[in-house]
């Protein structure tokens, strides 16, 4: 980033515009109260600082809008600030334009369309400031911040008060926080702090989150893992219980657990082989048939032998009956007569009824007697027969009822082994299971792997990240700018030159390392040194960020440099006419002086065309080529000045 032009509007509309050639020393002389020092603060304006700190008097009374267009490599940006409103020091509205080839707009162009915040974001894009983040030590109270363009203009600003000032050395140092700003961002302009610092500060913050659930993961798997050594344990039990394991098997360790509970993976059931149907309500129906028969039978013969022992008690009443009657011989066996009296066998005139049916009665009592003698051996010999058929039947009954016992049997016996089979898939399932949901935290674990290979990883982001390495690389930066300081101290006759200059970044100053004590530039005499030590620090800092390309901007306000070559401030300020190298007290300072144009010219020409110096200075150095056509105006006196006349004239 450079200057292109800056541009001044008034409220009707007119511009002042001074352009400036890049990558070259650019010098505006004049007298006094011209306004070139306001050309730094209008820059500082318009690169986002809040705070207008212009002049009061006839600039801010006849400027209505500050505009500046830089210059980024093949592109351009307008930036436009009205100034602040009466009463005022502040103004944050911004116009902006962005392009390759901008042409400077009117005042009735410029609206507001933007803010300082967003320009100084902006900006820092456009320039390469890349996502960052200060560095705070272990320990530190300070809060971390991201470095923006805006704390590079410490680089790019050299007033009056303090090109030459021996107690500070960059623009702004005496202001609170100020220093220790500088000191916290320059790490990043240095290039010490990885552009992807804060990429790897995510990464390292994420690879440390996945690190702690990680080591969370495998406590929890440890003590899962000794959980389920015990289940696995108390498996391993089930499993010889029923014969999967041999039950005089001892396992040493989870990994024998493990090992004797897989071989019971390939368990297979034992096969239930049944012989045909189901027969047992065959059987049942059959038995039954067989048992109603035979009660059957069984009734039979408790009737017959009923009736047998009726007959047989009959038979033998009767016999006792007739051989009582017989032996008494009561009646004639002839006797057939019903007049005859049967006990004195007289005839009688009438028949008697009752003796005959008495005698009818005995003949048929003899003849029951003998059927009954005579069926009795049949009816024995039927009970017999039915004993017989019953007592077949028995032992049918008993041979169905041992065929239905054989058939529950087969039926227990396959229900036994279906139930073990069951039991033992159970087991076989729960240990299948228990396998496949387990995670050995061993050392060939994965979580174990992640868990070394993130160590790793973060290892790796803390080397990245470790702030001594970032020390170790800024204290070589500053070790090579320091080369540069002594050199070019060498070449601008500062004293101390003879000794080793460098830039103490912890004091912000210069200090020249003679071989009996350092000596800080407050230390040393004269101006010509403490301005020569602002220019050799200033300007080997650009070179570091030219050259490592750097997000600063290429460019360097110096405000009045020759002032301590004048024999007096009054003398300086009060010089009218062009030359003034008359004016100079001396050769020896007018040598200097020289010198210091020279060095400005040959580091510019070295950088170019990628850096830009621009001067306001009061002194005309006539005779001097290269500051003549360094010039970007013609001096600003007699009328002459930042702020045109007929402006100042005018009553707007």
């Amino acid at each position: 980033m450079q200057i292109k032009s800056i541009t001044l509007y008034n409220s009707a509309g007119d511009k002042r515009t001074i352009d400036f050639k890049l990558g070259q020393v650019n010098i505006i002389t004049g007298d006094s109260s011209r306004g070139k020092s306001a050309l730094l603060e209008i820059v500082d304006y318009c690169l986002g600082r809040t705070e207008s700190q212009i002049p009061y008097g006839v600039i801010q009374d006849k400027v209505a809008w500050y505009a500046v267009l830089f210059q980024i490599n093949e592109n351009q940006v307008f930036i436009a600030k009205p100034k602040p409103l009466e009463n005022s020091a502040s103004q944050n509205q911004v116009y902006y334009d962005f392009g390759t080839n901008i042409l400077i707009p009117e005042l009735a162009h410029l609206e507001p369309n933007s803010n300082d915040d967003a320009i100084k974001s902006y900006l820092s894009q456009l320039i390469g400031i890349s996502p960052n983040q200060t560095i705070v030590e272990e320990g530190g109270s300070r809060q971390k911040f991201e470095t923006n363009i805006r704390h590079a203009i410490y680089y790019l600003f050299q007033k009056q008060s303090t090109i030459a000032n021996q107690g500070i050395l960059f623009h702004r140092q005496q202001e609170n926080y100020i220093p220790q700003t500088i000191k916290d961002t320059i790490p990043y302009f240095l290039g010490a702090i990885q552009e992807d610092r804060l990429k790897l500060q995510k990464e390292l913050h994420q690879a440390r989150q996945r690190l702690a659930k990680a080591l969370s993961s495998l406590k929890e798997a440890e003590s899962i893992t000794k959980k389920r050594v015990v289940i696995g344990g108390n498996l391993l039990i089930e499993a010889q219980q029923v014969g999967l394991i041999n039950s005089n098997f001892i396992a040493k360790d989870a990994s024998d657990i493990l090992d004797a509970l897989q071989s019971t993976l390939e368990w297979k059931a034992t096969e239930v082989i049944l012989t045909g149907n189901d027969q047992f309500p065959e059987l049942q129906a059959e038995v039954e048939e067989i048992r109603q028969e035979f009660k059957q039978i069984h009734e039979k013969i408790i009737a017959t032998e009923t009736f047998l022992k009726k007959e047989t008690g009959f038979s033998k009443e009767a016999n006792q009956q007739l051989l009582r009657l017989e032996s008494i011989d009561l009646f004639k066996k002839d006797n057939s007569n019903p007049h005859q009296c049967p006990f004195c066998n007289s005839i009688l005139p009438e028949s008697i009824p009752s003796l005959s049916a008495m005698k009818e009665s005995l003949i048929n009592l003899q003849n029951n007697v003998k059927n009954v003698e005579v069926s009795q051996p049949r009816l024995i010999e039927h009970i017999q027969q039915l004993k017989e058929q019953r007592e077949e039947l028995r032992l049918q009954i008993q041979e169905k009822e041992m065929a239905i016992n054989a058939a529950i049997d087969e039926q227990e016996a396959a229900q036994q082994i279906r139930d073990t089979n069951a039991h033992i898939a159970r087991i076989v399932g729960r240990i299948s299971l228990y396998i496949e949901t387990l995670e050995f935290t061993d050392e060939n674990s994965q979580i174990r792997s992640d868990i070394e290979q993130l160590r790793k990883l973060i290892a790796s982001y803390e080397e990245q990240l470790d702030v001594g390495e970032i020390k170790a690389i800024l204290a070589s930066i500053l070790n090579r700018i320091g080369q540069q300081m002594t050199e070019w101290a060498k070449r601008l006759k500062l004293e101390h030159s003879d000794s080793p200059y460098r830039f103490d970044l912890n004091n912000l100053t210069v200090i020249a390392d003679r071989p009996d004590r350092p000596i800080p530039m407050k230390r040393m005499g004269g101006g010509e040194n403490w301005l020569g030590c602002h220019l050799i620090t200033l300007l080997a800092l650009h070179k570091h960020f030219v050259e490592r390309n750097r997000p600063v901007p290429h460019f360097l306000f110096l405000d009045q440099p020759t002032q301590i070559y004048f024999p007096s401030e009054g003398g300086y300020l009060n010089l009218q006419k062009i030359p003034s190298d008359g004016n100079i007290s001396s050769s020896a300072d007018m040598e200097a002086v020289e010198r210091m144009f020279d060095f400005l010219f040959d580091v510019c020409e070295e950088l170019s065309p990628h850096f830009q110096i621009i001067i306001m200075e009061h002194a005309n150095l006539a005779n001097n080529e290269r500051f003549q056509n360094s010039l970007v105006e013609k001096p600003w006196t007699d009328g002459k000045a930042l702020i045109p006349e007929n402006w100042v004239s005018s009553q707007d």
